[in-house]
């Protein structure tokens, strides 16, 4: 069963050759699946450093010179993809040796089925000059805690912190900090169990970030629709959903989420969100 996993990426060179280089280490054989990297405009160097990536297994780059919406880049993926299993990944995921092969067994004995990312932890693998003073914070603090990861040698320039060996070793997963949204997810897990019996709306777990199912189904649905990012995901997932699609958390995986720097009203956005919890 042939898997395409299909990755839209603008301006994070550094964490997509991490995310490549994981896909390198999988346990599956590197002719059962490809992967597809949708370059949205990038102006990081990207191009060029892809260019001397050595991939073991099929790397197909689709290059645009103009910024196109997010919905577009993933319908392009679905139509290039040659697999019958298609994966939309995050270009910031390291991923764990299992991962092609468990999204594989997942699809080949069931029907329509949409496979659901679950278990996610955090990590530091760029220092970006971007990064808010939360993160500045976070991420001087994390590094403290283990010296064997690389300090950035300046802040003004975006450096890379990780080795290869340190991906293959598979050390990042025992030293993630831990994602609120992945916490939220397992919590749900726990109430309705991985194939989310009598959840009322499981599609609103539904993100593109890591999330699986066969290309036909995907095309069946429509794919994706002229939308901003979360209601286009919302709006693909009621659609499959309202197909007859069963959601299903892939039970067995942890991914690693590289930290990216975010915008100041994004961070006053959650920060409010937290103080309403409390």
């Amino acid at each position: 069963m042939l898997t395409s996993v299909v990755i839209p990426v603008r301006n994070a060179a550094d964490q997509l050759l991490y995310t490549l280089f994981s896909l390198n280490l999988q346990f599956t054989d590197f002719d059962e699946y490809e992967v597809i990297v949708i370059d949205n405009a990038s102006c990081d160097g990207l191009a060029d450093r892809i260019e001397r990536f050595h991939a073991h297994y099929p790397l197909q780059i689709i290059r645009f010179r103009k910024r196109m919406p997010y919905y577009y880049l993933l319908n392009t993926g679905l139509a290039k993809a040659s697999g019958e299993v298609v994966i939309l990944l995050s270009c910031n995921m390291i991923v764990p040796r299992e991962f092609i092969g468990v999204h594989q067994q997942a699809h080949e004995h069931a029907g329509e089925l949409v496979l659901l990312g679950l278990g996610t932890r955090r990590i530091y693998s760029v220092y970006e000059p971007d990064f808010s003073p939360i993160q500045q914070q976070e991420c001087r603090e994390w590094l403290e805690q283990y010296p064997h990861i690389k300090r950035p040698h300046t802040h003004n320039a975006t450096v890379p912190l990780l080795e290869e060996s340190q991906i293959a070793g598979g050390q990042l997963f025992h030293i993630g900090l831990p994602c609120p949204d992945a916490e939220r997810r397992q919590a749900i897990r726990q109430k309705y169990g991985p194939r989310l019996a009598h959840h009322r709306s499981p599609w609103t777990l539904f993100q593109t970030q890591h999330v699986s199912s066969l290309r036909s189904t995907f095309l069946q649905a429509g794919g994706c629709k002229e939308l901003a990012r979360i209601e286009m995901e919302r709006d693909l997932a009621k659609r499959l959903w309202k197909k007859g699609c069963q959601f299903q958390f892939a039970d067995k995986l942890t991914l690693i989420k590289q930290e990216r720097a975010i915008r100041k009203a994004r961070e006053q956005s959650q920060t409010r969100k937290n103080r309403r919890v409390q």
